[in-house]
């Protein structure tokens, strides 16, 4: 049976310093690789403001896996998350091809318009 792909998202206490953070998402990460499954990417989104409070947190560090792995592999990544009291919260979806292409053709349009403003602002200096 081929792999699937998934992006699994999870939130850190924001309590923690930046160094405490890492070992975090790289047990992960680890995690993952050895239960059969291949990263693809993991996206760092930074420490953010929760929408409302959970286990007396305000803040969060934001982090989102995208990885393909076999089924049975979630299961067992969420007990990991569940077990890590400095995970608050997470989410794992399955990605269909479609939502794959539309997330390629996101960050290529982001990456664009990233350009465009670095050109316009070295174009400004210029001007000065």
């Amino acid at each position: 049976m081929a792999d699937s792909r998934y992006e699994s998202t999870f939130i850190i206490k924001g309590s923690l310093e930046d160094k405490d953070v890492e070992p975090i998402i790289s047990k992960a990460e680890d995690f993952i690789k050895k239960n059969g499954g291949s990263i693809i990417e993991i996206e760092r989104w930074g420490r953010r403001k929760l929408a409302y409070t959970i286990e007396k947190e305000t803040q969060g560090v934001y982090v989102s896996a995208h990885f393909t792995a076999p089924g049975a592999l979630i299961s067992r990544l969420e007990r990991m998350y569940n077990l890590d009291e400095n995970v608050i919260r997470f989410l794992t979806l399955a990605m269909p091809e479609s939502a794959v292409k539309g997330r390629v053709a996101m960050k290529k349009r982001a990456e664009e318009v990233a350009a465009k403003r670095e050109a316009a602002g070295q174009a400004q200096e210029a001007a000065l």
